[in-house]
């Protein structure tokens, strides 16, 4: 669609570098911007951090971080604030000759070692602009998050996407599933992605499977809280005895009568004691109410056949049949 527009000189006017539109407005942060125009607005060499914050709508720190950024970029130069030496960035040739093994599907690597390998926007811009498939993930994240993307959240996405070496298909679906969590940062996404790389979760029908299990587990769990009478979140601990459990192969009505015996025989839930109780009938292949009533049965039959042998005669009976016999007439 071709919009035809006039461009109004009302006032003044300021020169900004076609750079900022041609590389850097797309992949900054939006506070970032807004600081860069209004110190070209201003156009003098000192300025005043309190008066460009309320000029752009920010806080001073905000201020700050845009100025060492932009200067990094090479956009300005600025004095007063200690700016950070740019980022190496390091590609998987460089990465081997410096004696780092690049990372291989399926190994297990530290995100915070992994965050250093992180490209300059410049770089940023020119691989985007040069891999069409990495271009429409972006284009893609941005209206799945309703939102621009900075700096970092494009770094997060090269990590998947070059790093982790996830298709494109796969990333988004993570970052769906995310979302539907109502968690929307990258960073989240990216940790999401790297737990499940460490997996060997890498293929998208893998991922696929994964959500499904996941979800299914989230439903199991929701209902096992809500039986029990827990209103808050578990421990860790507590959500591995409800995994062990669903992998048994229970369902939650023999978890409640688990949960049942468990209240009348201590009077307060015990994940320890329910667990006994589920993997001893684990053991013997006990997996349904009936089952469960068939097995208290046996073992009530059991216990009745084991009591000591009782004759059934009152001993005071007996005591008095006894004094009526003539032990002369018995020998």
């Amino acid at each position: 669609m071709n919009i035809n527009v006039k461009l109004m000189m009302l006032g003044r006017m300021f020169m900004l570098p076609a750079s900022v539109v041609d590389e850097y407005l797309k992949i900054s942060d939006g506070d970032h911007i807004k600081v860069l125009l209004c110190i070209y607005c201003l156009g003098k060499e000192n300025v005043d951090t309190a008066q460009i914050a309320a000029m752009a709508g920010v806080t001073e720190s905000k201020v700050q971080e845009a100025v060492i950024y932009f200067s990094k970029l090479g956009v300005l130069e600025a004095a007063g604030i200690a700016a950070a030496q740019p980022a190496q960035v390091l590609t998987q040739q460089e990465y081997k000759s410096v004696g780092m093994p690049a990372a291989d599907p399926g190994t297990k690597r530290d995100l915070k070692k992994a965050a250093r390998v992180r490209y300059s926007p410049a770089e940023l811009s020119k691989k985007i602009d040069s891999d069409k498939d990495l271009k429409d993930l972006v284009s893609s994240f941005e209206v799945l998050l309703a939102k621009p993307l900075t700096h970092s959240n494009l770094g997060d996405i090269i990590e998947m996407y070059e790093h982790l070496e996830l298709s494109p298909a796969a990333i988004l679906m993570i970052a769906e599933y995310c979302k539907g969590l109502g968690k929307t940062g990258t960073a989240y996404i990216l940790r999401v992605a790297q737990d499940w790389f460490d997996e060997g979760i890498t293929g998208f029908e893998q991922i696929e499977r994964k959500i499904i299990d996941v979800t299914n587990f989230s439903t199991f769990e929701n209902r096992l809280k809500k039986m029990i009478g827990i209103n808050t979140n578990i421990t860790k601990k507590q959500r591995g005895y409800f995994q062990s459990w669903q992998g048994l192969g229970f369902d939650e009505n023999m978890i409640r009568l688990a949960y049942e015996i468990n209240i009348d025989n201590t009077g307060k839930l015990s994940f320890p004691y329910m667990d006994k109780v589920l993997t001893s009938w684990a053991a013997k292949g006990i997996f349904s109410p009936k089952a469960v009533a068939q097995e208290q049965q046996a073992y009530k039959k059991k216990q009745e056949n084991e009591k000591p042998f009782e004759s059934g005669v009152d001993d005071d009976e007996f005591e008095q049949f006894a004094s009526t016999l003539d032990l002369e007439k018995l020998t």
